[in-house]
């Protein structure tokens, strides 16, 4: 994926976050509207409901205009028309909230019409409990009560930890809402930053192969210069320094040739030579006599061809690489005196299964989905005497995705690794299995 594609993405992922929180925070404040005028209603009905009891206790001409005014947010001031009872006025007051389950801590004050101010009742929790002395309630007072005679007043002191209390579970979910799209707009800017450096170090990798290319070309005909000249010219120690050069050389070609050849798999730019082969005959070439005879080690080989259908549609020299590159390590990690590599196919269903296995030193279970990534090698602590890039099985990974193959890994330390590939194989009108 380009690196525009993905600062287009990136751009649309945002302004869905913003579109979501945004939306969040209007819904959390439209519902917390919608808490407090619920809440204004209930108040106004129970205060109103309260006014009509007292009246009709005390045989009071109701007052049907405004009897319920709202001085303030918190201050209700409550028009009783003729003199009322403290007693009944509380009872009153507590079994109306309660009525319409409004348990919420309030302030209560009574007009002395003989002093001609508002005379202190109590402070009460929501379950009906006088828990303090109240505060100041002469401003509700002041605000409207000039035209009144017989009234209370009443402040809801605990209206936002009402409000608060009925928002709870709307909050906590908003809070979880708020945390996810954190969660994910710092993922969206790890993976930007991820993928940025992951760019740097392809590009530098490249760049550091192609500067390595000229000097081993001149290190190369220097070498080959000094070994064409006659054993008389030049002492055979030069002889052998001059072959310790070459080989050396040829080793460094080859490493950064993986590297090169890695990058390119890996970008889709080297192109695919995909052709039918039967792979029980690529088998039967790749590991002839000549390749048993070329090795240092002692290796023994066992090839078992239990596939019925062999044919597959790959392209036959990168398939050849991955055996190479698969016996390679086999023969890299391999501390015992005998070296075993079996191969084995067999048909399961609609694929090919080919199964590389050796008697290695094995791979620990919380490495082995590592080894196909870039540059990874399995840690050995101080012991350094395997020499390579980790691009090895990461090549084999590239080339299994370019032919849309599946790879997994197997492996028992100390006991051997097996390397398994899910392959379509060719039916007999060359069309693929699948």
């Amino acid at each position: 994926m380009k690196v525009r594609q993905i600062r287009h993405i990136i751009i649309l992922g945002l302004m869905a976050l913003v579109g979501i929180v945004t939306i969040q925070a209007y819904w959390l404040l439209t519902t917390w509207h919608m808490q407090q005028e619920k809440l204004d209603e209930k108040i106004w009905l129970a205060l109103k409901n309260t006014m009509q009891q007292i009246n009709v206790l005390h045989d009071c001409l109701p007052n049907d205009l405004n009897p319920v005014q709202q001085m303030t947010e918190t201050c209700y001031m409550v028009d009783v028309s003729c003199e009322y009872n403290q007693t009944n006025l509380e009872h009153l007051i507590h079994s109306q909230f309660n009525k319409l389950d409004v348990n919420i801590e309030h302030e209560l004050a009574i007009y002395n019409c003989n002093k001609n101010e508002l005379e202190y009742i109590g402070k009460f929790s929501g379950s009906g409990e006088k828990i303090n002395v109240s505060g100041d309630l002469n401003e509700c007072f002041i605000k409207g009560s000039s035209d009144l005679v017989y009234f209370f007043c009443i402040n809801i002191s605990g209206r936002t930890d009402y409000l608060f209390s009925k928002m709870r579970l709307w909050i906590l979910l908003s809070l979880v809402v708020l945390v996810i799209v954190l969660f994910f707009t710092y993922t969206i800017f790890s993976f930007f930053k991820q993928k940025q450096l992951a760019e740097l170090q392809k590009d530098f990798i490249n760049n550091m192969t192609h500067e390595f290319k000229t000097p081993i070309s001149t290190i190369n005909i220097a070498s080959d210069v000094l070994l064409g000249f006659d054993t008389e010219q030049v002492p055979d120690r030069y002889k052998k320094y001059a072959a310790i050069i070459k080989q050396e050389n040829e080793r460094l070609n080859h490493q950064v040739e993986s590297v090169l050849q890695a990058a390119r798999i890996e970008k889709g730019k080297t192109p695919m030579n995909y052709q039918k082969w039967d792979l029980h005959q690529l088998l039967d070439e790749v590991f002839n006599e000549e390749f048993l005879k070329s090795q240092t080690q002692h290796v023994e080989l066992q090839i078992l061809k239990n596939a019925l259908y062999s044919t597959i549609w790959a392209d036959r020299l990168h398939v050849t690489n991955i055996l190479f590159n698969l016996t390679d390590n086999a023969l890299k990690y391999n501390h015992s005196g005998k070296i075993l590599i079996q191969i084995n196919t067999a048909n399961e269903g609609k694929y090919l299964l080919m199964k590389f296995a050796d008697n290695g030193m094995g791979i620990l279970p919380k490495y082995q989905k590592k080894v196909f990534q870039k540059f990874f090698r399995v840690p050995t602590g101080n012991i350094h005497d395997v020499k390579g890039f980790g691009l090895g099985l990461f090549y084999v990974k590239q080339v299994c995705d370019a032919h849309h193959w599946k790879i997994s890994c197997q492996s028992e330390l100390e006991k051997g690794t097996a390397f398994i590939f899910k392959i379509p194989y060719l039916v007999s009108d060359g069309k693929s299995s699948e």
